[in-house]
């Protein structure tokens, strides 16, 4: 349908009043309570979203070094220090092992004792010619010998002490005991799984990102992290530039030591992935999101309330670039917005307690 002149010149005219009607209007009403924040001029780079987890330093499998019927072990979910014993092997068979072997121990020093005695008689003979240096050389023999055997002894005495500590399986970390992979009253092969244990005082973030980022990740310090815990920020550990030819994806490891957050958990990372630059960055509250534009509210010399359409830029953990009417150092709303007219008067709260009950 055609408008004629007449119509459009009312059209234009109804819009005309009608905005000055609105203008009029915010200019009448009271004060609105509102919070804001500074515009700050920020180096931001622009970032990529990409997945991880949290992982154990050390997530490991206990096995058995000496076989043995499992006689105790530890509970599920335990919370174990290092050393603390986590499960004990029947050891009644090493210890009577032990005790021969101390015997055997016992009279190999009795010997070597006595061929030491023997030879120091025989030199004196050989001396005085009442025995033949045959003789001598025989006993010499002999105690070289007892030396030997005692030497083999007090290595079988330490294979076997070494065997009866095996029979208690000892934390190599702190950590929680996450599976229990044999049953109590079993009979245990040396080399077999007892328990998985995982490292909690040393819990790190591994995420996987595209090669291309490796020239602006090597020179940060720090990453966002986000999960359905919250959102951190965590030091980069290490940076693995190596991928395989499908993935094209390294592994980057964050330390998050500091951060409560569970071993398993999924998140996601921040990488840069271009250059940095100066931008305009406001808060991503400070955001009124239409259906057709993006507009923030600035805060004149007035106390009034002027709304600036701006285009949304790079983005780093709660501050976002906008591009438009608005420069470092201005007042830019970041709560009370939803109820803001553009002109109209605003009382500046401390925070958002006040913002809520209407205090100064």
């Amino acid at each position: 349908m055609k408008l004629t002149f007449r119509q459009l010149v009312v059209a234009f005219t109804t819009l005309v009043f009608t905005t000055i009607s609105l203008h009029a209007r915010a200019q009448q009403m009271p004060p609105a309570p509102v919070n804001v924040a500074i515009v700050e001029s920020k180096q931001m780079s622009p970032i990529a979203w990409v997945s991880g987890n949290v992982v154990s330093k050390n997530n490991a499998k206990l096995a058995a070094e000496v076989s043995g019927r499992l006689v105790s072990l530890v509970e599920l979910g335990a919370h174990v220090d290092k050393g603390q014993v986590i499960a004990q092997l029947d050891d009644r068979t090493l210890r009577h092992e032990l005790a021969e072997e101390q015997a055997d121990v016992d009279n190999a020093l009795a010997k070597l004792a006595f061929e030491q005695a023997e030879v120091k008689r025989q030199q004196a003979l050989v001396a005085k010619n009442l025995i033949s240096a045959t003789e001598l050389d025989e006993t010499i023999s002999n105690r070289n010998i007892a030396q030997a055997n005692l030497a083999a002894a007090k290595a079988r005495l330490a294979k076997t002490k070494q065997q009866l500590a095996f029979t208690q399986l000892k934390a190599p970390f702190e950590g929680i005991i996450v599976e229990r992979l044999s049953s109590q009253g079993e009979y245990i092969n040396a080399g077999t799984a007892i328990v998985r244990m995982v490292e909690t005082a040393n819990i790190e973030a591994s995420l996987f990102a595209p090669l291309t980022a490796y020239r602006y990740l090597k020179d940060a310090k720090l990453l966002d992290v986000k999960s359905p815990l919250g959102v951190e920020q965590a030091p980069i550990k290490a940076i693995i530039p190596v991928a395989d030819e499908q993935s094209h994806l390294m592994e980057v490891r964050l330390d998050m030591s500091a951060i409560d957050w569970p071993i398993g958990l999924n998140l996601k990372g921040a990488v840069p992935n271009g250059e940095s630059k100066q931008v305009v960055a406001v808060p991503r509250d400070a955001l009124v999101l239409r259906r057709n534009a993006t507009t923030i509210f600035l805060i004149d010399n007035d106390n009034r309330a002027q709304q600036v359409s701006v285009t949304v830029g790079i983005g780093v953990g709660d501050l976002v670039e906008v591009i438009g009417e608005v420069k470092p150092g201005d007042k830019v709303v970041i709560r009370g917005a939803e109820r803001l007219n553009s002109g109209q008067a605003v009382s500046i709260k401390d925070n958002n307690q006040s913002l809520i009950s209407g205090n100064s």
